[in-house]
């Protein structure tokens, strides 16, 4: 009964003195944004219409600016009509303490989601690169490896794993060079290991295995007799030939052979010149590459292409070491999504990679795929275990460590700093409490004089803050999870030249939001104590006289 009076007290503090419906007008203003929403959302949709029917420079450079109103506009009206909800019924200091704490949490809400989103992303692509765990010998030199990966394969919750070679060469084409990391592989196993895989774009991983697969370039596409002769087959979208007797033409431009083979290899061709067919000398069969997208472009070169690989382990000359160098053919290359990888990263065939290392039947470790990547602890046991000593096991956060600690840093930063607009708000929460006392003054000291304890004034003024922290924080938690729905729903597009993504990433967690709940309640409770006691220790005479 005391609290209900209690409550009753401080909602009668926080109501503006006005008469009713005198604020009614302002809500034509939140009608007016909800109307201009409307319009820019039909506008783009209109125009997102009419380019399906023509393309126009003019509509497509306005989709750009109408996918930005679209967000600004929501968001305005949001803010807008809250605040005009809020000063209807509340005081203006009221009003402004509520909306800080609104702005505060909204925006710390979708920050935290966003760079978790990020992490979220990050973490994908790294366990989509790279295996899930490392098992590697550091002290001596990995041949006994097929029965290591004999005992790996029947730990509980490996679901896949296969061996690998690296080391850090020079890659260099008619064009640039780069510095690599080679990672000698088993196409056929490192599927069920990575991504590799699914994220090859161009060529294929099996032309490392079989090299001898490999087409000709589109630069070195040469005329085929199907193409001169009146009677010949079709020529191909792209500028090759169809074969006279129906076979394919080669995804590269070249014509494809009766037998299905690629027409690159001593195939015939026509000289324009000589009205005649010539036999075209076969290439030499080199070992494949598999490398990034960012790495293709930096060199130039495209599948089929060749370069040559240089290492600085060689032989020993006169003068001193001599690099070793060898040509190698593009049989692949792959996306994965992080430019680290992209541009930094090539894969060969584990025999080709250990002979020209010059490791006889050597690798560097086991690269294993979990059922569950985040459960690591159990699987690390039982392989030390079963593996015995001499033998390092890593996971994929042990190996990303330094990383994922800077990311969890930077959020915490960003989470205090962040949390500064609350303390704002807080502060405003201070002055309006202070205020209110002083305003309120000889109506705690008739409610003193009535028979009111100290603690009934505090519990007034607590609940005052209470109220304002409960609403701001709701509202600015609510408002933050909406627009983090947006995002993921729609997506807010981005610079995929420059992020490396095409939306904006979002992760909406419980912890966070929980965390940003607590930060506000607190701060909020924190700022009202002051006024709180004061109110409780103002003598009636004193307020009364």
């Amino acid at each position: 009964m005391k609290l209900s009076f209690e409550l009753l007290v401080a909602a009668r503090y926080l109501r503006a003195d006005r008469p009713p419906g005198a604020l009614d007008h302002l809500r034509w203003a939140t009608l007016g944004l909800i109307v201009l929403t409307a319009s820019v959302f039909a506008g783009s949709e209109l125009v997102e219409h009419l380019l399906k029917d023509h393309l126009s420079e003019t509509l497509w450079n306005l989709r750009s600016p109408l996918r930005g109103a679209k967000y600004l506009t929501v968001l305005v009206t949001v803010l807008v009509g809250f605040f005009i909800e809020l000063i209807r019924r509340l005081t203006i200091f009221t009003t402004i303490s509520t909306f800080g704490l609104f702005l505060g949490t909204g925006a710390l809400v979708t920050v935290l989601s966003v760079m978790s989103g990020f992490e979220q992303d990050l973490k994908t692509k790294i366990l989509g690169t790279h295996a899930h765990m490392v098992v590697t010998t550091p002290d001596r030199s990995f041949t006994d490896y097929r029965e290591s990966l004999a005992k790996v394969e029947k730990i509980p919750g490996v679901q896949a794993a296969s061996p690998y070679l690296s080391s850090e060469v020079m890659i260099a084409s008619q064009s640039n060079l780069a510095g690599v990391i080679i990672k000698g592989i088993d196409p056929q196993t490192v599927g069920k290991v990575t991504e590799l895989v699914k994220n090859t774009e161009a060529g294929s991983l099996d032309h490392l295995l079989h090299p001898d697969q490999m087409v000709r370039p589109a630069s070195t596409r040469t005329l085929s007799p199907a193409s001169a002769v009146p009677d010949g087959g079709a020529a191909s979208p792209d500028g090759g030939a169809a074969s006279p007797d129906g076979g394919a033409a080669s995804p590269d431009g070249g014509t494809a052979s009766p037998d299905g083979g690629a027409a690159g290899s001593g195939s015939p061709t026509f000289d324009p010149v000589a009205q005649k067919p010539k036999i075209q000398a076969p290439r030499k069969v080199l070992p494949g590459l598999a490398i990034g997208r960012e790495l293709a472009r930096n060199l130039r070169v495209f599948v089929g292409e060749d370069v040559s690989l240089v290492s600085p382990m060689g032989d020993v000359g006169p003068t001193g070491p001599i690099p070793k160098s060898k040509p190698h053919r593009i049989a692949a290359v792959f996306f994965s999504g992080m430019y680290e990888y992209d541009s930094k990263y090539a894969y060969m065939n584990l025999p080709a990679a250990q002979k020209f290392l010059g490791l006889d039947d050597e690798v560097t470790g086991l690269e294993l795929k979990l059922a569950n990547p985040e459960a690591t602890e159990v699987v690390s046991a039982q392989l030390r275990a079963a593996l015995g000593p001499g033998f390092l096991v890593q996971d994929w956060k042990e190996l990303n460590r330094s990383l994922f600690a800077a990311l969890k840093l930077e959020k915490i930063a960003m989470f205090i700093a962040l949390c500064f607009i609350i303390l704002v708000a807080a502060f405003s929460i201070v002055s309006n409490g202070i205020m209110l006392v002083m305003e309120k003054g000889k109506e705690v000291a008739i409610l003193k004089s009535m028979g009111a304890s100290d603690r009934a004034v505090l519990r007034v003024f607590v609940l005052l803050g209470a109220y304002m922290g409960l609403v701001g924080t709701t509202a600015g938690v609510l408002t933050g999870v909406a627009t983090c729905w947006v995002f993921d729903r729609f997506g807010l597009p981005l610079d995929t030249d420059v992020y490396y993504i095409t939306k904006l990433p979002v992760k909406v967690s419980p912890g966070e939001l929980s965390s940003v709940l607590l930060a506000s309640l607190v701060l909020t409770l924190l700022a009202t104590l002051y006024p709180a006691w004061q109110a409780a220790r103002l003598r009636p005479v004193d307020a009364l006289r």
